[in-house]
């Protein structure tokens, strides 16, 4: 009789990741418009609202800035309504009729010496997004925190196991306070809200690292 080992992780922050299709939206035209906006203002970021403690170039609360291109988002929206659909029918598993808004909220521009501090995107949604639209080697990864109060010391009560597993399997990073989640150019992430993230200092690079942050909610559908 075989009888493997069987894996469940409780309690557990899920990141799903799926790729979205370059040649399904124009992309292309998308990552034009952004490399322009970085040429003008290589730092955009609007401290009024958030993040006032980075250098990177971003969207976020200032779409209307009519200093730079407005991006037009149109046939990626249709592109991220299909694959959220496609989503919560395959992976959430619900007791209740509900409907799904999204939005996205920000586009990031990062080359060297850039970077985004830690945050989460409480109490806007339930699910956030990161789609990586221009991706390459020397890019840095997103970086997750545990929100395990126990990653914290595990190093200083369990050093033995702490230095002896492999800190680069996902199934050991319970154990340790961030992990940087492996990922190539279009592939999209999807993980819960609470969970804080940050775009570590990028080295020196030919590219920008582009990303696009959605906020997705789940509302439920009301009593007839």
């Amino acid at each position: 009789m075989k009888n493997d080992f069987t894996i469940t992780n409780l309690f557990s922050c899920p990141i799903y990741k799926i790729k979205i299709d370059p040649n399904s939206y124009d992309k292309e035209k998308i990552l034009k418009d952004i490399k322009y906006n970085k040429s003008l203002k290589n730092t955009r970021n609007n401290t009024q609202y958030n993040f006032d403690n980075c250098d990177i170039h971003h969207s976020y609360m200032d779409f209307d800035n009519e200093d730079f291109r407005p991006i037009n988002y149109e046939k990626l929206i249709g592109v991220y309504a299909e694959k959220f659909k496609e989503f919560f029918n395959k992976e959430i598993h619900t007791t209740k009729e509900f409907k799904f808004n999204f939005d996205i909220v920000n586009y990031s521009a990062a080359t060297e010496g850039q970077w985004m501090p830690v945050h989460s995107h409480l109490p806007l949604d339930d699910f956030a997004c990161i789609h990586y639209l221009n991706f390459k080697d020397d890019h840095k990864l997103t970086r997750f925190n545990n929100p395990a109060t126990f990653a914290h010391y595990m190093g200083a009560i369990r050093p033995e196991l702490y230095n002896v597993v492999n800190d680069m399997t996902i199934n050991n990073s319970y154990m340790y306070e961030s992990f940087d989640m492996p990922v190539e150019e279009d592939d999209i992430l999807i993980f819960p809200s609470v969970l804080n993230h940050e775009i570590l200092s990028q080295g020196p690079t030919e590219e920008p690292r582009i990303t696009i942050s959605t906020n997705l909610e789940v509302r439920l559908e009301k009593c007839k």
